[in-house]
């Protein structure tokens, strides 16, 4: 379905007299009359063919109202699309994490993120970056957001965790474990994590300790 408004060139609360001055002033421009050229003419004529479709729809209260709602319906329908391959394209990045293979994981996660906006697309973004090294500020940043948008969700609280952890500052990563677990206190991942940071150093005698 052709957009009337982005054809004239205005505003979805464009009133009757703007489409009407647009419209006047676009087809004084386009009018085939104007042009002595075959290939000009044959162009002219299309794009004066489309704002005149525009004009008489948008002009037409009743026309108009029927449009904006097809139109609506149509923008929902792109955003269900959008949302479904956003999430096919998640599960296959979650894939190759689980395989440690970062940088597709990082490439995946940008479209899913770009077609569908979810604060864990987010999370999972910002965690790629810090682990593939690629604008790691960024990176944080975007854990940290993700975190704040979701404070009670413990995966955000995690990948935040797992992200500080790869970047040496440990005590962080172990509020971050923590904070996961008191939303989800069985949550594995992060079960892990404390357990791993508060696992006691082995000294040099400590090696020789039995077990």
């Amino acid at each position: 379905m052709e957009n009337y408004y982005k054809i004239l060139g205005i505003s979805k609360n464009a009133t009757s007299a703007e489409i009407k001055k647009v419209y006047l002033a676009l087809a004084q421009k386009y009018h085939p009359d104007r042009f002595t050229d075959e290939a000009e003419k044959q162009n002219a004529n299309e794009v004066f063919s489309r704002v005149t479709a525009a004009y008489r729809t948008l002009i037409d209260e009743k026309l108009r109202t029927k449009y904006d709602a097809s139109l609506a319906k149509r923008s929902t329908e792109v955003d269900e699309v959008k949302e479904i391959q956003a999430r096919n394209i998640f599960n296959r990045a979650l894939e190759h994490i689980s395989r440690d293979e970062h940088w597709p994981a990082l490439n995946l996660l940008r479209t899913a993120y770009t077609y569908d906006p979810k604060p864990l697309y987010l999370s999972f973004l910002g965690l790629m970056q810090v682990y593939t090294k690629r604008n790691v500020n960024d990176g944080f940043k975007k854990l940290e957001h993700a975190v704040k948008i979701e404070l009670f969700n413990p995966v955000m609280h995690c990948n935040l965790g797992l992200a500080l952890e790869s970047a040496g500052r440990k005590k962080e990563a172990l509020r971050a474990y923590q904070q996961a677990l008191t939303w989800n206190s069985k949550y594995t991942q992060a079960k892990q994590g404390v357990e791993r940071l508060n696992r006691p150093k082995k000294g040099f005698f400590g090696l020789f300790r039995k077990k």
